[in-house]
C-alpha cells in the first residue's frame, strides 16, 4: 500500500511544480493588476511549498518494516516548516516592497534542496538548516546595515584587500578536499573563503566600473581580476576561478560596451584553458572522463557514470522519493544532488527545476534593468551573471554537457558557506529592487 503512495506521490510532486510555475507566471503577468490578484498568486506559491514538504516528510519518515513514522525526521520536518513560515512572515516585514516572487522561488529551490538532503544524509541536512536560518537572519539584517553604510561604493580597496587576504591565507593555511585547497578552519569553524569572495569581488568590480572607465581605468580591475583568478587556480579551484572570470567578463562588457574587449578577455580565457590542461593532472583528467566516462568508469569515469545512470535509468517521472539509489554516486550532497533529483523525482520534475533558476535569473535580470544608479545596476547584473554560471556550470557538469568542476547548485546542494553568501546576495538584490521601486 505504501508503494502504491510513492508512485502516486511522484505525479503528486509533478503537479504541485508545474502549478508553481504556472502561478509564478501569472504573477508576472499581473505586474500592472491590483494587489489583491498579486496577493493571491503569492499566497497559493507559498501554499505549495508547505504542502510539497508536508508530502515529501511523510514519504521521508514512514518505516515499512514497523509501520510506523520516524518521530525526530517528523520534528524536523515542524521545525523546518515553521522556520519557512517564519521566514515568509518576516519578508512581508523587512521586505514589504521586495519581490516576492523572488523569495518564494528561493524557498522552494531551497525546501527541495532540504527534502533531498534529508532522504540522502539526514544529519547533513540538519545542519543545512542551521545554515539556512543563518543566511535567512544575514538577509534580513541587510537593510539595516546598508541603513549605516549607504554608500557602499566608498569602500573598494576595503573590499579588495580583504578579498585578497582571504584568498592568500586559504593558499596558505587552507585544507584540501576533493583535490582543491580551498577550504580554512578557524578554531574547529570550517569553511569555503572564495564564497565571501565572490561577494567582494562584485563589489570591487562594481566600484571600479561605476564611473564610465575608459581603457586606461580598467587595466588595473583587469590585474586585480587576474590576481584573484590566479589564486583560485594556484588552489586547484578551477571551478570557482571559471566563475569569477565569467563574472568580471559579464562586468566588463556592461561597464564598457567595448566588444573587442569582451573577445580579446575570451580569447586570453582560450588560451589559459589549455594552459591549465597542460599543467594540472586532475584538469586532463576531468576533460578524458568528460570525453568518454567509460573507459575507466571503475575508478575516475565512476562519479560521472553513476550520475548518468541515476538521471536516465528512472525516466521522465522517476523511482519515487526513497525508492531510487542515488547514494551510490559519490559526493551526491555536493556535487551531485541534482542527479538525485532526477532519479527520485523525475527528468520532468528536474526541468522544471531548472525552469525555476530561470524565472529566478528573470527576477534578478529585471532587477538590474530597473536600477538607475550605475553602481547598483553593475552590482546585481554581477550577482546575477555569478548565480547564472555557477548553476550552468554545475547542471552541465552532472550531465556530462561540460566537463564537471566541482561547483554547488545554488539554495539546494549542501554547504553552508554557499548558502550563506547565497542569503546574502538574495538580501542585496531584494533591497536593490526596493530601492528601484522607491526612486
Amino acid at each position: 500500500m505504501f508503494s502504491l503512495n510513492i508512485l502516486l506521490s511522484k505525479y503528486l510532486f509533478l503537479l504541485y511544480i508545474i502549478f508553481f510555475i504556472y502561478n509564478s507566471c501569472l504573477y508576472l503577468l499581473s505586474e500592472n493588476k491590483i494587489i489583491r490578484s498579486k496577493n493571491s498568486y503569492l499566497s497559493r506559491l507559498r501554499i505549495i511549498i508547505i504542502f510539497t514538504h508536508i508530502t515529501a516528510f511523510l514519504i521521508i519518515s514512514y518505516i515499512k518494516d514497523t509501520y510506523s513514522f520516524d518521530i525526530p525526521i517528523l520534528i524536523f520536518a515542524g521545525v523546518s516548516i515553521l522556520i519557512f513560515i517564519i521566514g515568509f512572515v518576516c519578508i512581508d516585514i523587512f521586505y514589504k516592497k521586495s519581490c516576492h516572487l523572488m523569495w518564494n522561488i528561493i524557498f522552494f529551490l531551497t525546501d527541495i534542496g532540504v527534502i533531498t538532503l534529508s532522504r540522502l544524509n539526514f544529519d547533513l541536512a540538519k545542519k543545512q538548516l542551521i545554515w539556512i536560518v543563518m543566511g535567512l537572519i544575514c538577509a534580513f539584517v541587510i537593510p539595516y546595515i546598508i541603513k549605516i553604510l549607504p554608500r557602499l561604493d566608498l569602500f573598494k580597496n576595503i573590499y579588495l584587500t580583504v578579498g585578497l587576504v582571504l584568498l592568500i591565507a586559504t593558499i596558505l593555511f587552507g585544507n584540501e578536499e576533493g583535490g582543491a585547497t580551498n577550504w580554512l578552519t578557524i578554531r574547529n569553524i570550517t569553511f569555503q573563503p572564495s564564497e565571501a569572495v565572490k561577494l567582494l569581488f562584485i563589489f570591487y568590480l562594481s566600484c571600479c566600473f561605476s564611473n564610465n572607465p575608459n581603457i586606461k581605468h580598467i587595466i588595473l580591475p583587469t590585474a586585480v581580476s587576474s590576481i584573484f583568478i590566479l589564486c583560485l587556480v594556484f588552489q586547484t579551484d578551477l571551478g570557482s576561478a571559471l566563475i569569477f572570470f565569467m563574472t568580471f567578463m559579464t562586468i566588463l562588457y556592461i561597464g564598457t560596451s567595448n566588444i573587442i574587449l569582451t573577445l580579446s578577455g575570451f580569447s586570453a580565457a582560450a588560451a589559459a584553458s589549455v594552459i591549465a590542461y597542460n599543467m594540472f593532472a586532475h584538469v586532463r583528467t576531468r576533460v578524458l572522463i568528460w570525453k568518454n566516462p567509460w573507459a575507466e568508469i571503475e575508478v575516475k569515469g565512476y562519479q560521472i557514470a553513476q550520475s548518468l545512470f541515476a538521471i536516465g535509468t528512472k525516466g521522465f517521472f522517476g523511482s519515487g522519493l526513497t525508492k531510487g539509489f542515488p547514494k551510490s554516486i559519490p559526493v551526491v550532497e555536493k556535487d551531485f544532488i541534482f542527479s538525485a533529483i532526477c532519479e527520485e523525482f523525475g527528468v520532468i520534475f528536474a526541468i522544471l527545476v531548472i525552469c525555476l533558476f530561470i524565472l529566478l535569473f528573470y527576477c534578478m535580470v529585471m532587477t538590474s534593468l530597473k536600477s538607475n544608479n550605475r553602481f547598483l545596476t553593475i552590482l546585481s547584473a554581477g550577482i546575477t551573471s555569478m548565480i547564472c554560471f555557477q548553476t550552468f556550470l554545475i547542471l552541465g557538469g552532472v550531465v556530462k554537457f561540460i566537463p564537471l568542476t566541482g561547483v554547488t547548485l545554488p539554495f539546494i546542494s549542501y554547504g553552508g558557506s554557499s548558502i550563506i553568501i547565497n542569503f546574502v546576495i538574495l538580501g542585496l538584490i531584494q533591497w536593490i529592487h526596493i530601492r528601484n521601486k522607491n526612486a
